[in-house]
C-alpha cells in the first residue's frame, strides 16, 4: 500500500492545540483518552471499547491509513487527547465526505471541538472534487450537534432508527454542508 500524502499541521488558534498526523508514540496517550465508555458511547462499533494499548498501537502505526480518508491526532502540548478527519465516499457519490471527530473527556466544553470540526471543513474542501460534507451524529449527541454547527453544518434530517449502538437501535442525525459556488 501507498503511503498517503503526509498531513499538514492545522493550528486551531488555541494556545497548545493543534490538529497533526499521528504518530506511534502516541499509542499511550490515545489509549488512555479513547478508553472512555463516555467517548466510546458516541463512536460507530469500528471504535474499540475497551480501547487496549494494542488497539491504539494497530491505529496509530497503520489503522488510520488502512481506515482511509485524512485522520489527524488532536493534539494538546504535542500529546494527542482526541481524533477527527474525514472520508470520501466513492462510486456516484464521490462528490460526498464524512467527517467525524472526538475528544478526551477531559477537554469537553473548550471549545476544540468546533474549531477542529471548522478545519476539518476547510481542509476537506480543498479538494475540488468535494462538493458535500456530512457528520452523523447519534441521537443524544447533543454536544456533537453543536460542534456541526458551530463548523457550519446544518440538520439535513434524521435517520430514524438506523444504527446499533449498544445492542439497541438508535436515530442518527444527518448534518452537512455544501462547497458555496
Amino acid at each position: 500500500m501507498a503511503s498517503p500524502d503526509p498531513l499538514p499541521t492545522l493550528d486551531l488558534g488555541l494556545p497548545g492545540w493543534c490538529l497533526r498526523a499521528w504518530h506511534a508514540e502516541d499509542a499511550p496517550s490515545l489509549s488512555r483518552h479513547a478508553d472512555n465508555v463516555n467517548v466510546w458511547r458516541w463512536m460507530h462499533d469500528g471504535f474499540p471499547h475497551p480501547y487496549t494499548l494494542e488497539a491504539a498501537q494497530h491505529w496509530t502505526a497503520r489503522g488510520h491509513v488502512e481506515f482511509g480518508g485524512s485522520n489527524w491526532a488532536i493534539a494538546y502540548d504535542g500529546e494527542a487527547v482526541g481524533g477527527c478527519g474525514f472520508h470520501p465516499f466513492d462510486g456516484a457519490l464521490r462528490c460526498n465526505a464524512e467527517i467525524g471527530w472526538w475528544l478526551g473527556e477531559a477537554f469537553w466544553r473548550r471549545g476544540v471541538g468546533s474549531r477542529a470540526a471548522r478545519l476539518l471543513v476547510q481542509a476537506a474542501f480543498e479538494n475540488p472534487a468535494l462538493t458535500r460534507l456530512c457528520a452523523t451524529i447519534y441521537a443524544g449527541n447533543a454536544a456533537s450537534m453543536r460542534v456541526a454547527e458551530r463548523a457550519g453544518l446544518t440538520l439535513e434530517g434524521i435517520s430514524r432508527r438506523s444504527i446499533h449502538k449498544a445492542g439497541r437501535i438508535i436515530d442518527r442525525h444527518i448534518y452537512s454542508i455544501v462547497r458555496a459556488d
